[in-house]
């Protein structure tokens, strides 16, 4: 051990204080607050953060917290997030206390330990894993070993030295998140730049919208299936299984290129609408059932929600799960073929892919096999520009929303000639690759900046900093 270094119990070095449960009275902080304050401002708490919840009089004066005190989730936590971690309170004043599912640690002798180099060690602890091996899960909750948390040994050097070493920290964490919040800036403006592109593209608010909304509808003609014979080949030995009821009769009409229901806004020149069902045929998927293993595992690919959030806006060739031929004999899952679009429906509306290869899904999707009159990536761009949040204007439901069949069998999209498809695709290729290679570009710097900030607290609580 270096000279003038220390080790300690954290119960030797600190008081600890357990929260309490919510009453009436001033402003006590909750769990989330220490789950949402974003690690990348250090463990510091904004006033944004706080939870106004009120608590007994009586008992929050035993638990006021204090300038300097350390909360720590003690209960709660998530699969991939251990209890342990840790907020600094740096309030200079007014009146708050803290939930029942923290506890507040506060420094015993400010002339032995700086609370902030403290603070910045317990959160050491935590990126390092050591609380996750102290929790339980018998309850189903998890909750923090408390004798085994106040048994930590805490290693610190003289005052000056502390304060030393708080001071780097402190002013390479601030280069840390100066990177990162530049890099997340690059990232939305690339997204933001794609998605304003598709807006753009797939407009159809024109000059007729105006005489529309004057009391001038103008309607085209619905116009014939592009290809009477095509389609009938795109069909020829499939029973679509959507089965239920038939179309809507319902307007549902949007600002684009979608709309359930023919639109009565003129399509801008060289484009036309068409009922989605003229250039596509729609199939449902299904999920064969849990209770039969044998059913699972084998050479078809099945898409489900968790592929769909993975793979948004892109082709999709392999998935987390599979089935085989017998699990398609015995349910109305069927294999489609490759290029099928795929539209997630249910509570997690909007997903969008595209199949890389003959695949299955489950009954979340909407799927659409296009016929040569409609390009598939044109299509998924239709559903990209409108966004999940614009999709969920086709969606209904009490508590969850869902895109519905009969609105899904009357979708209309406003499109151009295959040709002007093809072109429209590859501009939206370019713009989305790079915002793909940006994504990920952002992710590996997520990755080397945490990687750096581990390694600088390392190096500050072993002495090597």
């Amino acid at each position: 051990m270096k000279t003038g270094w220390q080790n300690k119990r954290l119960d030797e070095v600190c008081h600890f204080t357990n929260g309490l449960w919510k009453g009436k009275k001033p402003p006590f902080l909750t769990v989330g607050v220490i789950r949402n304050t974003n690690f990348t401002k250090n463990g510091t708490l904004n006033d944004s953060d706080i939870a106004y919840i009120e608590v007994e009089a009586k008992k929050f004066e035993k638990r006021r917290l204090q300038f300097g005190d350390i909360i720590l989730e003690k209960s709660g936590g998530g699969p991939k997030q251990p209890v342990g971690r840790v907020v600094l309170f740096d309030k200079e004043d007014g009146d708050f206390s803290f939930s029942n599912f923290t506890a507040a640690l506060r420094v015993k002798d400010a002339d032995e330990l700086d609370f902030r180099y403290l603070h910045k060690c317990l959160f050491w602890i935590y990126q390092s894993g050591v609380t996750e091996g102290m929790q339980s899960h018998s309850t189903g909750i998890r909750n923090l070993d408390g004798d085994a948390y106040k048994a930590i040994e805490v290693r610190f050097p003289p005052l000056p030295e502390q304060r030393r070493i708080v001071g780097i920290l402190d002013e390479a964490f601030a280069g840390l998140a100066t990177a990162q919040a530049n890099a997340e800036k690059n990232l939305q403006n690339a997204r933001a730049l794609f998605e304003s592109h598709l807006r753009s593209v797939f407009s159809q608010r024109g000059p007729g919208r105006v005489e529309a909304e004057k009391g001038k509808p103008i309607l085209e003609e619905r116009q014939r299936p592009a290809d009477n014979a095509q389609m009938a080949r795109l069909h020829a030995g499939f029973v679509t299984r959507t089965g239920g009821r038939v179309a809507t009769t319902r307007h549902i009409p949007g600002p684009l290129s979608l709309s359930v229901g023919m639109p009565n806004v003129p399509p801008k020149k060289g484009w036309r609408w068409s009922a989605l069902s003229d250039l596509a045929r729609l199939e449902s998927g299904h999920t064969p059932s849990r209770r039969h293993p044998e059913y699972w595992g084998g050479p078809i690919p099945w898409i489900g929600i968790q592929d769909a959030r993975c793979h948004h806006g892109r082709e999709i060739e392999n998935t987390a799960q599979t089935i085989n031929e017998l699990g398609t004999a015995n349910s109305s899952a069927r294999v489609l073929p490759a290029h099928t679009v795929c539209l997630s429906r249910t509570a997690s509306v909007g997903y969008v892919v595209v199949m890389g290869c003959p695949m299955a899904t489950s009954q979340d999707f909407v799927n659409w096999v296009c016929s040569d009159n409609l390009i598939p990536n044109f299509l998924k761009y239709v559903f990209l520009a409108e966004g999940r949040d614009g999709l969920l204007r086709y969606a209904s439901g009490s508590v969850h929303q869902t895109i519905y069949y009969p609105e899904a069998k009357a979708f209309h999209i406003c499109h151009p000639t295959p040709d002007q498809q093809r072109k429209i695709v590859e501009q939206c290729d370019v713009l989305a690759t790079e915002t793909q290679r940006l994504a990920r570009l952002y992710d590996h710097k997520q990755t080397a900046l945490a990687a750096l900030k581990s390694s600088l607290l390392h190096q500050a609580f072993t002495g090597a900093l």
